[in-house]
């Protein structure tokens, strides 16, 4: 498993990401579009690789982000928002699971792999595309406030 981890970092030249995990560009669309926090790429898409041993720490962006599964282990995507955690399934192997999840601009979210000693491999498309300007790592403390009765979740993915 840890050769094929190292295979993908290396053939799909990813890099360490903020939030955990490791990523790639993969295109960034000529076009741009005014938003409300300013001119943004109409697209992006990355690639997304995550091992059981790391977790994708709980963030919001600002515009909404399609999740694609392409090989490895399920994945769970763990959405906080007023109505409560909800868990998108991400992937190909359980019956629950789905290839593609949307997760809706403005929301809270992370992920974990979902089977021990693997990973995943996802492509993420943004539209309006992605900016670090519209990227933000959530606080433990200010969502354990915010969501008291999540508390499992967010010390889990929390920063």
């Amino acid at each position: 498993m840890q050769h094929r981890i190292q295979q993908l970092i290396t053939q799909l030249n990813l890099q360490p990401h903020p939030e955990g995990g490791y990523f790639a560009e993969t295109y960034r669309s000529n076009d741009s579009i005014n938003t409300k926090n300013g001119e943004r790429n109409l697209m992006t898409a990355i690639y997304f690789l995550l091992t059981s041993s790391d977790i994708s720490r709980l963030h919001v962006i600002a515009s909404d982000e399609l999740w694609f599964h392409h090989e490895g282990s399920d994945l769970s995507v763990h959405v906080l928002d007023e109505t409560g955690h909800h868990i998108l399934p991400l992937g190909k192997n359980g019956t629950h699971a789905r290839p593609q999840q949307l997760v809706p601009a403005g929301k809270i979210f992370g992920s974990t792999v979902d089977e021990p000693n693997s990973y995943a491999l996802v492509s993420c498309v943004v539209a309006p595309g992605f900016d670090f300007r519209d990227f933000k790592l959530m606080d433990k403390a200010e969502l354990l406030e915010k969501y008291p009765y999540f508390p499992e979740i967010i010390e889990r993915l929390g920063c």
